[in-house]
């Protein structure tokens, strides 16, 4: 394989292209390849090879990558002759530095206690295939291969280009950017759609892509950080109050965890909430809109066919008109288009035609140059009338109207956020402006998402006790970023092989010190008259293979199984498909051991907050310098805006302290030096700054 190596500029293969009998992607020829361009999968497409992902990954790129730059490169024709290349690179953790070594989005995700896996594999598609780099220097950017930067003349020494290969792995503005450890455990770093920058794909094509190739590669579970903007909004909070799920939910992605210990039932209820706020909450008074945010409400309730009385309902139509073709389509032929046969039947037609002139007459009361707002237009009406609704009715359908060799026109104020009328002459064609463009829309949204679901920006309403509860509801869904999809779980995971076996291996170390790590099982593919030994080698093999910590370990026993014999067959104790758990020592290598432990790293560090958070969820955490236990910053009082004090002691420690001695200061305990972590908005680490993934649709 192609490896990234932190202590060498060299690329070495760790492996021999193989041939790979798929239809999808065809084998590979003798000596060396051409780029083999591939169709661009559509969902569900293709057929997943045999085994775990550590040998699904390897015959893929064996089959059907050419090895360029340091990556394996695949090709994807996506249409019109446009051809998409995607990079593997396969890091060797063994080799990296200590800031490299362990995974800060296994943390996050809940996967500290994994233990490190020998490979990881980043899955990219750049933006830009031109590689560039920033300069340490200046900031600017400068040729990947180059050894001065043209702006500043800055020499860049030999470690340089090294850094700088790393930084183009976690390059904010690539279109995917993928991980996935040896183990199956993977994470979706990066999606970047149209307002990310991508000028060839979709968001939803590159999503579709990322779980296709999932699928494929028999991917076992991925997590994600959801920081996703749109219209210049939380497109989390967005997306979940107009379709009760996430965007990635589309792809079967669920809440993992949120963030200050928020659970799955608290995410749904506060989502439910929060969509079904009614929208009379802001018009507390009878009287005729006044602020901002009544005129946007009644300009979208004056456009909908149907009737807007909630928050879901009013986001549902305005993202509808933002995403609709026609958008733009002439107001009064939108509503002409519905029968309306339910107003007709409340109302003769005597009434509706009564009603009609009534409007025409107001509009001929004014300069032909001059145009009438609908609210002023409305109220006319209303004292001469004296029903709302078939006001409304006779607005809606009012444009275009001929009356006279005079027409009624229609247009959108984007100013004031109103429909407008004037009567004019019928040959004099004016632009179709009656409805709002995409600017327009767009501003909306960014208002109407500030005003009604952010926490920090919401209108305040009566009554107030329902407001402090929307607020509560906004923030829950704020704090909820951790996603993940556990494709392990799926019907179809399993190969489909009769003609062999397939178990799952729990592995137990024994004679290990302290807080022994998670291991996960693993996928055991063996062949129908495999014995209890071949299972012993084969697990040997497998965890080995996969983890630095086991570099030494040797299976023992099989636990619950003491009867058996080396040569007992499996399928007698398991059958086709089952569970076993293999006990086992590691040999030597207590060194390795120590520091590939866990994903968490060698630090012993403890949360314990007040929300209920009992590990790291990517939030800004403080911890204490007597007891060294991790708190939100939140949590203690400190806002995400202030910094941090320079000595902090929790509250537990004040009062032992107080008790211990009275007078003195508080008694400091030596601990890791280490007491304040960043939240990205997403990532954090204890290690450095970590990227997020924004997935800008």
């Amino acid at each position: 394989m192609a490896v990234i190596n932190g202590r060498s500029k060299r690329v070495r293969v760790t492996a021999v292209p193989r041939p790979l009998e798929l239809r999808s992607f065809p084998a590979a020829g003798e000596g060396p390849r051409p780029l083999v361009l591939l169709s661009f999968p559509a969902a569900g497409e293709g057929l997943p090879p045999r085994g775990a992902f550590r040998d699904c990954v390897r015959s893929f790129l064996a089959g059907s990558a050419v090895p360029a730059d340091g990556a394996w490169q695949v090709a994807f024709g996506v249409g019109n002759g446009v051809v998409v290349v995607m990079e593997v690179v396969e890091e060797d953790v063994a080799k990296t530095g200590i800031e490299r070594i362990y995974c800060d989005h296994c943390t996050v995700a809940g996967w500290s206690r994994h233990p490190v896996c020998g490979r990881r594999y980043h899955f990219i598609i750049r933006n830009e295939y031109k590689t560039c780099k920033h300069c340490d220097h200046c900031g600017l950017m400068a040729q990947s291969f180059g050894t001065r930067c043209p702006t500043c003349k800055y020499v860049i020494s030999s470690d340089d280009p090294e850094d700088w290969d790393y930084r183009q792995l976690d390059n904010p503005r690539h279109l995917l950017h993928g991980i996935v450890h040896d183990n199956g455990f993977g994470h979706l770093v990066r999606i970047n759609g149209r307002e990310g920058g991508s000028s060839l794909l979709t968001g939803i094509q590159l999503m579709g892509f990322w779980d296709w190739l999932c699928r494929y590669l028999r991917v076992r579970k991925v997590s994600l950080m959801d920081v996703s903007k749109k219209y210049e909004t939380d497109y989390r909070i967005l997306h979940a109050i107009t379709t009760g799920h996430s965007w990635y939910g589309q792809w079967g992605f669920k809440l993992n965890k949120g963030s200050f210990g928020i659970t799955s039932e608290e995410y749904l209820k506060a989502m439910d909430n929060l969509s079904l706020t009614p929208l009379s909450h802001f018009f507390p008074h009878s009287r005729y809109p006044r602020n901002q945010l009544q005129d946007t409400i009644s300009f979208y309730r004056s456009l909908s066919k149907q009737p807007l009385t909630t928050i879901r309902e009013l986001f549902l139509y305005v993202l509808g008109l933002a995403t609709s073709k026609s958008s733009n389509m002439h107001y009064g032929s939108m509503h002409k288009e519905h029968s309306h046969t339910h107003v007709q039947d409340t109302w003769p037609d005597e009434e509706i035609k009564r009603a009609t002139e009534i409007a025409i007459k107001v509009l001929r009361a004014v300069e032909k140059t001059r145009w009438v707002t609908m609210r002023i237009l409305k109220a006319a009406m209303y004292h001469s009338i004296g029903s709302p609704q078939l006001v409304d009715y006779c607005l809606k359908t009012l444009g275009t109207r001929t009356i006279d060799g005079m027409m009624v026109a229609v247009r959108c104020n984007s100013d004031t956020n109103t429909l407008e009328y004037r009567l004019m002459d019928e040959p004099i064609v004016l632009p179709n402006v009656s409805m709002p463009t995409q600017d327009h829309l767009r501003r909306d949204i960014k208002f109407l998402h500030d005003a009604l679901l952010h926490p920090h920006t919401m209108h305040p309403y009566k009554p107030e006790n329902c407001y402090e509860h929307g607020k509560r509801s906004a923030m829950v869904l704020l704090d909820c970023k951790q996603f993940t999809k556990h494709y392990d779980l799926e019907q179809e995971f399993l190969p489909q092989n009769p003609s062999m076996l397939h178990l799952w291996c729990q592995v137990e170390v024994l004679d290990q010190v302290g807080d022994p790590p998670c291991i996960p099982p693993e996928l055991l593919t063996l062949p129908q008259t495999a014995t209890v030994s071949d299972l012993k080698v084969e697990a040997t093999r497998t965890f080995r293979g996969i983890y630095l910590m086991l570099h030494s370990f040797v299976a023992d026993r099989l636990v619950d199984c003491g009867t058996a014999s080396e040569s007992t067959q499996l399928k007698l104790l398991f059958g086709a498909n089952g569970t076993v758990r293999v006990q086992g020592r590691c040999a030597s290598g207590e060194r390795r051991v120590g520091i590939y432990r866990m994903e968490r790293g060698v630090d012993k560090w403890t949360v314990r907050c007040s929300c209920g958070a009992k590990d790291d969820d990517g939030e800004r955490m403080l911890s204490c310098d007597s007891c060294h236990v991790w708190q939100h910053t939140r949590c203690v009082g400190i806002s995400d805006f202030d910094q941090v004090p320079k000595k902090y002691v929790c509250n537990s420690c004040k009062l032992l302290n107080k008790r211990k001695s009275r007078g003195h200061g508080p008694v400091y305990n030596i601990g890791p030096s280490k007491r304040f972590k960043i939240g990205a908005g997403g990532f954090s680490s204890r290690w450095g700054i970590f990227l997020r993934p924004p997935a800008d649709m």
